[in-house]
């Protein structure tokens, strides 16, 4: 028997869902049903993303928001509104690190991966709060990194952020549930994107990465998305304030 996820009549919107892993997770979810507002400070991408969502055969929309901006986000919503009808999914996936050692960290640097990682996650969020909450339903999946969970050296700033992530989701989800509302989160080994090639080279390449992974691979976009797809899903019904880590096994929970 094949068990397929059905996401049809459901709407989502995914920020940094032009490239990488949202990009992968916008289209995943337009492939189960979903239509897709396609989130992103480059509207260019955002596009990109919603081309390839079309083109087989799905409905999206490219949304350009920076996720820092509480009125930018709740245009966001409300043009997802507008177009789609409705928003059941929000995948803050929108992130942004710097790569150097935290002596070399200024205050722009801690604020600038603070301010897209943690509150970007946290006013998307709100921007969406209320209409999942007059809905009776709302599923939140948060991108984490194991960055937050273990920590890692030149991404220290970055680290901060995500660990802020965590404490968010669990917050957040003893508070939404009374409303409907599931928050999760998923928390990414290192994965194969554009952005994280200038990671991997820091780290001295993929060959001497894959030596800290049981798994002797690093992850793949898609390995990301299928989980996010399951934690939006009624297949994770009674599922929220976790953190599930899709690492290859780099690092294991309790």
């Amino acid at each position: 028997m094949t068990v397929q996820i059905d996401l049809t009549g459901r709407v989502a919107m995914v920020t940094g869902g032009g490239s990488g892993i949202g990009r992968e997770t916008s289209r995943l979810l337009a492939r189960s049903g979903a239509a897709v507002g396609v989130a992103d400070r480059d509207t260019a991408a955002a596009q990109g993303t919603v081309e390839l969502i079309t083109a087989a055969g799905g409905t999206a929309v490219a949304l350009r928001v920076d996720v820092r901006d509480p009125a930018a986000a709740a245009a966001a919503v409300a043009d997802t509104l507008a177009h789609l009808g409705r928003l059941d999914i929000l995948v803050n996936n929108a992130a942004a690190w710097t790569i150097k050692l935290f002596k070399d960290l200024t205050l722009a640097d801690y604020e600038h991966d603070i301010g897209v990682s943690l509150i970007g996650a946290m006013v998307m969020t709100r921007a969406a709060y209320d209409v999942m909450r007059e809905q009776g339903d709302g599923r939140v999946v948060n991108l984490i990194s194991d960055s937050g969970r273990v920590g890692e050296p030149f991404m220290v700033a970055y680290g901060a952020a995500k660990a802020g992530v965590i404490g968010f989701t669990k917050g957040f989800a003893k508070e939404a549930a009374r409303y409907g509302i599931r928050c999760n989160a998923v928390s990414p080994g290192t994965t194969k994107t554009p952005g994280a090639q200038p990671v991997i080279d820091k780290w001295g390449g993929e060959e001497k990465l894959l030596a800290a992974y049981p798994i002797r691979r690093l992850g793949e976009p898609a390995d990301q998305a299928n989980a996010i797809l399951f934690l939006c899903s009624d297949m994770s019904s009674w599922v929220t304030g976790q953190i599930l880590s899709v690492s290859g096994g780099y690092t294991m929970a309790d």
